[in-house]
C-alpha cells in the first residue's frame, strides 16, 4: 500500500497580518566609532507611539545600537518598552537591518528627507509582556518595514501566520 504524503510534504504558505504601527522618536546619536566592523553608534530613544490593536506611547527608556556601515547593510538592534493606554508593559527588542546606497545613506544620517523606496529596512521585532490580554505577541513572528524620518523611524509591524490559523 502507498500512503499519501501529498498534504503532510506541503509546506504551508504564511500570511501576513498587520498589527500595529509604531512611531518612535530619536536624539542624536551617540558616536563610539569606527570599531572595525562599521561606525557604532547608540541611538536614545525618547518618545513615540503604539497604534493598531494596541494603542499607546513608547516610554523614554530605550535606544538603538546601529552598526552603521558604507558599503553594506546598517545592523539595527533596537531595545525599549511601550505603555499601552491601559497601563500595561512591553518590552521590544527589534534586529533588523537598513541597506540604500552610499549617497541615500549619507543624506539620511544628515537627517535630510530621502523617498522611502531608495531605502530597504525591514526587521524582526520580538515581544515579552506580563499581560495575558497580550500573550498573542509572545506567540508568533514578526516582521517590520520602517521608514527613517528626520526625528525618528514609523515602524508597520505584522504577525506571520498560516492562512489555516
Amino acid at each position: 500500500m502507498v500512503e499519501d504524503t501529498t498534504q503532510q510534504d506541503t509546506v504551508p504558505e504564511p500570511s501576513f497580518e498587520h498589527v500595529l504601527d509604531l512611531e518612535i522618536e530619536v536624539e542624536e546619536p551617540i558616536e563610539i566609532g569606527d570599531t572595525g566592523d562599521g561606525r557604532r553608534r547608540i541611538i536614545p530613544i525618547v518618545d513615540g507611539t503604539v497604534s493598531g490593536r494596541i494603542d499607546g506611547h513608547v516610554i523614554p527608556a530605550g535606544a538603538d545600537y546601529q552598526l552603521f556601515r558604507v558599503e553594506r547593510p546598517t545592523e539595527l538592534v533596537a531595545k525599549y518598552a511601550f505603555e499601552t493606554d491601559d497601563g500595561s508593559r512591553v518590552y521590544v527588542e527589534n534586529e533588523g537591518i537598513r541597506y540604500a546606497p552610499p549617497e541615500t545613506k549619507k543624506r539620511l544620517r544628515d537627517g535630510e528627507p530621502v523617498d522611502p523606496d531608495e531605502v530597504y529596512f525591514q526587521s524582526t521585532p520580538r515581544f515579552e509582556t506580563a499581560d495575558p490580554d497580550l500573550e498573542w505577541l509572545t506567540q508568533s513572528v514578526f516582521v517590520a518595514s520602517g521608514v527613517r524620518q528626520p526625528k525618528g523611524v514609523k515602524l508597520a509591524v505584522y504577525r506571520v501566520y498560516y492562512s489555516s490559523q
